[in-house]
């Protein structure tokens, strides 16, 4: 398994605290998750290049069309800037549910309208713009049904798979069968799962209660999974979307022990 650097996952760390991280767990690939205010491009770039990691992504959690703001589609180009100083091949922008959400299917078709302005400007930058499948019980797009009709809506527009957002939904494993052949870039995590209501466990949209695990303490079968990957998505980027959600460990202990536990999958 290729794997890489969730800048996210590291909340609070400075960028080269993040880079040195992924450095000892043997990872040579970063995707910054982050907002533009969290420094300057060109120095996450140097950063990343000093520490002898590739930047394979651009994540952009700056949240102006889920804020319904009128000028998002100038801030995404904002964004793609920030995107294109970083280097960055691929940018994933998260459709998440907007705010004063009318329903899903109102906000999905909002979001195609937006992916099909924002994915002429990425193409023309030199950069993939890829959706994610996002795991609120209220996300707009979350199966692969809803993945493919915003995929062959919007041409050109590429997939970032991330297999615990389907499981809240569907299997993962039928997703990605569907999914394939758009798949650039994978999120990999795990999750607690119960059939009743918990402490700190949200309703998912398959009717189920989630609750954030390490990987490989949650109750997801992830090996499972990747075993059903083809030849050419076992070549592409995994983010290891992990960290210890009860802060007995720290985040760079956690991915240390995730990466070794992972890397020879």
């Amino acid at each position: 398994m290729k794997l890489c650097m969730m800048s996210c996952m590291m909340p609070g760390a400075a960028p080269r605290t993040v880079v040195q991280t992924a450095a000892a767990c043997g990872m040579d690939a970063i995707d910054w998750v982050c907002r533009r205010q969290y420094a300057p491009a060109k120095r996450l770039r140097s950063l990343s290049e000093d520490g002898g990691l590739k930047i394979i992504a651009h994540t952009t959690l700056d949240s102006a069309f889920v804020d319904r703001d009128p000028d998002a589609l100038d801030d995404f180009r904002r964004s793609l800037d920030f995107a294109c100083d970083l280097g960055a091949p691929v940018m994933m922008l998260p459709p998440f549910p907007r705010k004063g959400q009318i329903s899903m299917e109102d906000d999905r078709k909002a979001w195609i309208d937006f992916y099909a302005q924002a994915q002429p400007l990425a193409q023309a930058a030199g950069i993939t713009l890829t959706v994610e499948s996002t795991g609120l019980r209220n996300s707009p797009i979350t199966t692969a049904a809803e993945t493919l009709e915003v995929l062959h809506a919007v041409p050109g527009l590429m997939c970032t798979l991330d297999a615990g957002n389907m499981e809240t939904a569907e299997p993962a494993v039928n997703s990605y069968a569907v999914l394939k052949d758009y798949v650039v870039q994978f999120h990999l995590k795990d999750w607690k799962i119960s059939d009743r209501p918990r402490k700190n466990f949200d309703l998912k949209r398959c009717g189920k209660y989630f609750a954030d695990a390490v990987i490989g303490e949650g109750d997801l079968d992830l090996k499972a999974f990747w075993n059903t990957v083809d030849a050419r998505g076992r070549e592409l980027r995994v983010n290891l979307e992990t960290t210890d959600f009860e802060r007995r460990s720290s985040a760079a202990a956690v991915l240390k022990k995730t990466a070794d536990l992972l890397r020879n999958w």
